[in-house]
């Protein structure tokens, strides 16, 4: 059983699974905007995607595209921030860099009788008479990787971590997340301490 992620054009109130906009914090929280160890620069937030009763907000440096190994889950160019809060306020982004995305679009979860992702969200479009790009993704299951399975570790228990979610680049192309062009991406989590991790291929 596949768990596709659809475009919803309007996204519920926070703090639900959407893309762009701004992130969230929680209200006791000190909520530190993440920086890229590549050019010290102030990260671009894509989204967050709620699970299992957390918050997961994926950053990616947008600084200087392609030159920080934001690509790369150990790399240093991206970052995942996890929160468990309950009530939450939007997070101002710092001044400089580029830090945030115009648009913003939310998500909701469909569940789709097939075992492979693309078999489903290709079903998905076809009986819907609607664009490859509105499937937004899949959360659980099983990745679908483009240049092979690269599942990272998690830094404290050295174990595989899990699968959370694949993620396309957008619904619309003027305005979509980078993946190196036709690309996905990959989240990834640990229960040992609450660690998320983020990569993409293409």
């Amino acid at each position: 059983m596949i768990q596709l992620l659809i475009n919803r054009e309007c996204p519920e109130a926070e703090p639900s699974t959407s893309f762009g906009g701004l992130p969230v914090k929680g209200l006791d929280e000190d909520f530190q905007w993440p920086i890229c160890q590549s050019c010290n620069g102030a990260m671009q937030f894509l989204g967050k995607l709620a699970v299992d009763g957390r918050i997961e907000q994926v950053f990616m440096c947008q600084n200087d595209p392609g030159l920080c190994n934001e690509w790369d889950a150990d790399g240093g160019g991206n970052s995942v921030v996890v929160t468990a809060a309950r009530e939450f306020e939007l997070a101002t982004p710092p001044e400089g860099g580029v830090t945030t995305k115009e648009t913003n679009y939310g998500a909701v979860v469909l569940e789709f009788d097939s075992d492979d992702y693309e078999e489903a969200r290709t079903q998905w479009a076809e009986e819907n008479g609607l664009s490859l790009r509105q499937v937004l993704g899949q959360v659980f299951g099983t990745p679908s990787w483009i240049q092979g399975d690269e599942t990272p570790n998690c830094d404290i228990c050295k174990k595989p971590m899990r699968f959370v979610a694949q993620l396309e680049q957008g619904p619309d192309w003027k305005d979509e997340m980078d993946f190196g062009g036709g690309g996905c991406a990959y989240l990834f989590d640990c229960t040992c301490d609450s660690s998320a991790k983020f990569m993409w291929q293409c």
